[in-house]
């Protein structure tokens, strides 16, 4: 019996021997699952590279702007009338001096008319009065012939006195008539030159009614058409020099004060495929002007209540595209840094009190670099020191964030 017992203890002393073995083993294998889970080393983020390169950075302000020709200008009608021929179509190109169109002014006709009637009624006095001067001269010669025939009678005693006075009262009434008669012919010959005058002066006037080109340049518009009636500085064409092209804007206050004449600007045409042309501020008003202040001095039309500051912006070379007119977009550039270290906005971490950008080291772990801005622009920014042209830079992705030393792996996506 007792040699029972202690093979019964014998057999439970090796169970719990076998358990605790068991679980022993289980322990160890568990904390070296964890150990091994907890040190293993994190996966390799995805990431791109951007290499770092040389190229341009700009400031700009945009604004919408109106073409225009230079020396753009609008021919009025110098009376009210009606137009009798118009000889040009739009797209025409003229010299100066060319006739353009021909006005009919009917009461100018009228009044040259009439001129001439009394021209000529005043030139039949004329001729009358130079008769009568004629014959108040043969008269006055014919009473003095008398007079002195009567002078030596009258001493001899052979005629009375009076008969002698009253000869020398006709003398001086043959005087007084050839007086008057020169008189009148003074006049007539000074209102003859006075109606010749007034006649030229309507005749210069009827020259008006050519219209001729003042410069060389293209017909941009005809307002009018053949037998149109006109009244005074009524719009009739439109020319401008095509060798030239400005475009006139409107500035916001805002932007004007950053604006300088001779900043360079880029012109786009507005629509399909545009074409992009190089220009600079020829010109700022010194002030801002209200949209009534504008129609006053002539300015396009400003959409808003908001003062504005008109400019214009002169194209370096004609473009035989842009009509003039057409809207366009005017990007004028403030600053401009060329030939620089550039990066892209979206690479540089602006997360703490120096900019950064992400790097690839030798153990293809991320690190941080800190550089330094110069000209940031819309879309890049000049990197001042930091970074050399030729060097590769982690755009990091937004999925994940990268931290220090953290590994990386290179992708196309």
């Amino acid at each position: 019996m007792i040699w029972k017992d202690e093979k019964n203890r014998f057999k439970i002393a090796g169970r719990w021997l076998a358990w605790s073995g068991v679980l022993t083993s289980v322990g160890v294998g568990g904390w070296l699952t964890y150990f091994l889970v907890i040190n293993q080393p994190p996966e390799p983020i995805a990431v791109r590279l951007l290499t770092v390169e040389r190229g341009n950075v700009e400031t700009t302000i945009n604004e919408s702007g109106t073409v225009e020709l230079r020396e753009q200008r609008i021919l009025k009608s110098p009376k009210e009338g009606a137009v009798e021929r118009v000889m040009v179509k739009p797209g025409y190109r003229v010299k100066p001096g060319q006739v353009l169109l021909t006005l009919r002014y009917p009461e100018r006709k009228i009044a040259l008319a009439d001129q001439q009637l009394q021209i000529q009624q005043e030139e039949l006095n004329l001729a009358r009065n130079r008769d009568k001067i004629i014959e108040a001269q043969e008269r006055l010669s014919a009473e003095e012939h008398q007079l002195q025939r009567l002078n030596p009678l009258v001493k001899q005693g052979a005629i009375a006195l009076e008969q002698a006075q009253s000869q020398e009262d006709a003398v001086r009434v043959a005087k007084a008539a050839l007086r008057d008669a020169q008189s009148e012919t003074r006049t007539s010959a000074l209102k003859i030159q006075s109606l010749r005058l007034q006649s030229q002066l309507i005749q210069q006037q009827l020259q008006d009614n050519i219209v001729t080109a003042p410069m060389n340049g293209v017909v941009l518009g005809v307002n009018v058409q053949d037998g149109d009636g006109v009244e005074v500085r009524t719009n009739l064409l439109t020319l401008g020099d095509p060798r030239k092209i400005l475009v006139k804007l409107q500035l916001s206050t805002l932007n004007a004060a950053q604006v300088r004449v001779s900043q360079f600007a880029h012109v786009t045409a507005i629509g399909p495929n545009p074409q992009t042309f190089t220009g600079r501020v020829q010109s700022l008003y010194p002030q801002a002007l209200t949209a009534d202040a504008q129609k006053q001095e002539g300015g396009g039309q400003n959409p808003s209540d908001q003062p504005t500051v008109p400019a214009t912006v002169r194209l370096d070379t004609p473009t035989r595209t842009l009509l003039p007119g057409s809207r366009v977009n005017v990007e004028i550039i403030l600053q401009q840094r060329q030939n620089v270290v550039v990066l892209n906005t979206e690479a540089i971490q602006r997360s703490e009190a120096q900019p950064f950008v992400w790097i690839r080291d030798t153990k293809n772990q991320a690190q941080k670099r800190t550089i330094n801005l110069g000209l940031e622009g819309l879309l890049n920014v000049e990197v001042t020191s930091g970074l050399r042209a030729g060097e590769q830079i982690i755009l990091p992705p937004v999925e994940s964030q990268l931290k220090p030393g953290m590994p990386v792996k290179i992708t196309d996506k």
